[in-house]
């Protein structure tokens, strides 16, 4: 069995590892939930350039425009449109939107640029493991790193508790009051509705 000694360096580093990937998603939080607060209004750019026509692959042509104007992002749609296509790239906080028409190789370029807060809010909101762009992808595992870190906080924070047994009976009714607040909120926000 862990000893109290143990117990309390492993909440302490997971709890330096995650503060300050969650730090970063409690103010993209306040940002998100009080947004008049944060002015995003993102800083947009528009330019035409020529391409060779005839492009028929909507990523390559994306790799052709990144590689032209020294843009990186990941590719996250693709559209065939009458003309050619219309493609987008995002990292987070900036998106580059192509229009491409195939018959003159003409291709609109519109970049907006939301800062610093723009940026955060988009890692927030970025997920998963499955991502084109690398740092992305390294975004994803950090998040992983992190949500296991908040659950071995947690644990271990329980744990010391229990072991103490002088402060058991004050812990269980901070346990009890939270759960029963955290329940009552997830029913009222499922329940009441448009």
């Amino acid at each position: 069995m862990i000893q109290y000694p143990s117990l309390r360096t492993i909440h302490l580093l997971c709890g330096v590892f995650a503060a300050p990937a969650l730090l970063l998603y409690g103010v993209s939080a306040v940002q998100m939930a009080h947004s008049h607060w944060f002015p995003m209004k993102p800083a947009v750019t528009e330019i035409e350039m020529p391409l060779r026509p005839g492009y028929t692959d909507g990523r390559q042509l994306a790799q052709e425009v990144m590689a032209s104007r020294g843009i990186r992002g990941e590719v996250s749609a693709v559209r065939k449109t009458p003309s050619g296509f219309e493609v987008r790239i995002t990292v987070p906080g900036t998106v580059h939107e192509i229009r491409y028409d195939s018959g003159s190789g003409q291709v609109r370029l519109r970049s907006s640029v939301a800062g610093f807060m723009g940026m955060l809010n988009r890692l927030h909101h970025a997920a998963g493991l499955r991502h084109e762009y690398i740092p992305l992808q390294l975004w994803g595992f950090l998040g992983a790193l992190v949500s296991l870190a908040t659950l071995g906080l947690g644990v271990s924070g329980i744990w010391m508790w229990w072991l103490r047994k002088q402060e058991r009976k004050w812990g269980l009714i901070l346990l009890t009051a939270n759960l029963v607040y955290a329940i009552t909120l997830l029913v009222m926000m499922r329940v009441a509705g448009p």
